[in-house]
């Protein structure tokens, strides 16, 4: 079945990597969020970036023809720079702009956003009690998200949404599948939908895996579920979020940014900029 028929495509191999280029840049702008999930990958342990370089960044990719970015975190909104001016940095040099959010600290009249292409999503469930179970603090994040998706789907501005499949809502990805299927029938903005396997790391999946990991085969049987609906929009099967044969994924350590262990832009000793290998 096609992507375009709403058939699954597994976006995790490996073996693979090399033989696709890198379309799509994430740049984890911040570890700091304005949330506590359980599930949350995140660590802590790496820095903010600085403005400076992120627009040294944007300038890497340019070079190197990536014309899809990520904003994304931890939360982007509570990053110390400043976001939209970065969006609008971005889409100057002619990316594809998406900011990865919680929708909690979106601006007023957001959906409109000239600099921004795409926001994405999260929704755990289609149960707001299962959600909170999730994504908890603040009470009341579902319906958030729901209004967040009717802002959308007022002005037809393309939204990608994501989905961290575990213990607590596995049993409920169909349900979410017919809720997103219906909201699209309405909308048509749904550019895509991302099923991500639960990890124990980071901050909130380390202490919660005991409670929130599920086996890879249940993982795999609530995604054919999924897939055997016939979705209007593409969906992916993200089995391991770090390992994608086209995103790939940028932050800040000891003030260099780094693409998974491979240090490419200056450090603040002024050297030129390394190119990735």
């Amino acid at each position: 079945m096609s992507a375009e028929a709403g058939g699954l495509e597994d976006l995790v191999d490996p073996a693979r990597s090399a033989e696709r280029p890198l379309s799509v840049a994430v740049l984890m702008l911040q570890p700091a969020c304005n949330m506590a999930c359980s599930f949350c990958v995140t660590e802590d342990g790496f820095d903010a970036i600085r403005f400076d370089q992120a627009l040294d960044l944007l300038e890497e990719l340019t070079a190197r023809g990536v014309r899809s970015i990520v904003l994304g975190g931890g939360e982007p909104l509570v990053w110390p720079g400043d976001l939209l001016r970065l969006a609008g940095e971005a889409k100057s040099r002619g990316f594809c702009v998406q900011v990865g959010t919680n929708a909690i600290r979106l601006p007023h009249g957001f959906e409109e956003l000239d600099c921004i292409d795409r926001w994405v999503l999260p929704l755990e469930s289609a149960d707001p009690e299962v959600h909170g179970r999730m994504r908890y603090r603040p009470a009341g994040h579902h319906a958030l998200i729901l209004r967040r998706l009717e802002a959308l789907r007022r002005v037809g501005k393309s939204v990608t949404l994501s989905t961290v499949v575990t213990a607590v809502n596995a049993a409920g990805v169909e349900d979410l599948a017919r809720f997103l299927e219906e909201y699209h029938a309405h909308a048509g903005n749904i550019h895509a939908w991302h099923l991500y396997r639960f990890l124990p790391l980071g901050r909130g999946g380390a202490s919660n895996a005991d409670s929130l990991a599920i086996p890879e085969r249940e993982y795999l049987a609530a995604c054919e579920r999924v897939t055997e609906r016939g979705l209007g929009f593409r969906v992916f099967r993200r089995a391991d979020m770090y390992h994608s044969r086209t995103v790939e994924f940028f932050w800040s350590e000891g003030g260099v940014l780094r693409s998974g262990s491979e240090a490419w832009a200056r450090a603040d000793t002024g050297s030129a900029p390394e190119s990735p290998r």
